[in-house]
């Protein structure tokens, strides 16, 4: 009687102790379970291909304020963002073809080989253009003979940031680089077409101020040099001031430019850093910034809703911008700068791109 009794409480202790084991084990499958489901991968909601045309620094820099961009306006990390260079193998027809095939929620394109073939294949995916100055021309887009100035837009399922310098505020500069500003030369070569844009803006800022222009076209590559010269001596002798446009090809004309403008104490502008190593000033644009805006726009277009053919193309912001002098030059011509300008190679030096762009957490 006695063994039975001890049996049963036995029984009864085996039975408690398997219990409590399952309850544990019930609770580590349960934590478990619940840490597996927080660490999950975002889901992602946004495919973004990117094609550039090109590897080079501009081209590198408008996609590093595109990739900060979209980590700030995207911080749920919902947005996958796919990048291909362009080279011999793969040109920017084949990546943007694979983007399309591969249903990319948007494309952005760095430079115009990359944004015609992303033109040429969809006319439904959104597309964001950068590192182009001329819209209008790049996508054939007509005048419309029913409006003075075209507002931006492109009726189609494109738009974009501008690479083209603010006008306005380069005939600013040119003012307080020459203080007796009475006319203004406008250097380009008719093979530059987006020199010709440039001077086409410029001229009407300067018809509204009432300062006379002046084109002298460096007509041809195989122009010599000594016709270039020539020309320059023109040009100076003509005008108070000289201005070579943003991403000329005159560069290769700079140190004819140059000498005959140091000889004449006529001061040169430039229209961006790179024409700016053999002017007396020029105008700084951080690309970072066209990349940012880029990015500003992809959440306007995936998240907000908007569509492409009602967005006017985006136009260089002066907050990004930098008016530098070359000391050299300046102290040759006897010219001081106010704090406003940045002596070029000291800026250019010590710069960190991106810090003059305006950043957000996210916009609500």
């Amino acid at each position: 009687m006695n063994i039975k009794k001890i049996s049963i409480v036995s029984v009864c202790i085996l039975s408690l102790i398997v219990m409590l084991c399952g309850c544990q084990n019930s609770k580590d499958n349960n934590e478990s379970n619940t840490t597996n489901t927080t660490t999950a991968p975002p889901k992602i909601e946004y495919s973004i291909g990117v094609c550039l045309e090109g590897n080079n620094e501009y081209h590198t820099q408008i996609l590093q304020g595109f990739m900060a961009g979209i980590t700030d306006y995207f911080p749920e990390n919902n947005a996958a963002i796919n990048t291909t260079i362009a080279d011999d193998v793969n040109n920017t027809d084949m990546i943007c073809s694979n983007y399309i095939q591969s249903n990319s929620s948007l494309l952005f394109t760095i430079g115009e080989k990359s944004l015609l073939s992303a033109h040429n294949q969809t006319t439904t995916i959104p597309i964001i253009g950068s590192g182009i100055m001329d819209y209008k021309r790049v996508l054939n887009i007509p005048d419309d003979s029913d409006s003075k100035e075209w507002d931006g837009s492109t009726n189609m399922n494109i738009t974009g940031v501008s690479s083209a310098p603010n006008m306005a505020d380069v005939l600013s500069m040119m003012i307080e680089v020459t203080p007796a500003l009475s006319s203004v030369g406008l250097l380009y070569s008719p093979e530059d077409p987006d020199s010709v844009y440039q001077n086409h803006i410029l001229e009407k800022y300067l018809d509204q101020a009432g300062i006379p222009w002046k084109e002298y076209s460096f007509y041809s590559s195989s122009m010599s040099t000594a016709a270039a010269r020539e020309l320059a001596q023109v040009a100076c002798l003509e005008c108070s001031v000289l201005y070579i446009p943003a991403e000329s090809s005159l560069r290769e004309r700079q140190d004819t430019i140059k000498n005959v403008a140091l000889e004449l104490n006529t001061p040169v502008v430039g229209g961006d850093e790179y024409i700016g190593d053999r002017t007396l000033a020029s105008m700084y644009n951080d690309p970072f910034d066209q990349g940012y805006n880029a990015a500003k726009t992809a959440y306007d277009l995936l998240v907000k809703g908007k569509k492409p053919q009602t967005m006017p193309i985006i136009n260089c912001s002066s907050d990004a911008e930098q008016k530098l002098y070359v000391k050299d030059i300046s102290e040759k011509m006897g010219y001081t700068f106010p704090k406003s300008f940045k002596e070029r190679d000291e800026f250019l030096s010590t710069y960190k791109l991106g810090s003059k762009t305006k950043r957000v957490e996210k916009d609500n």
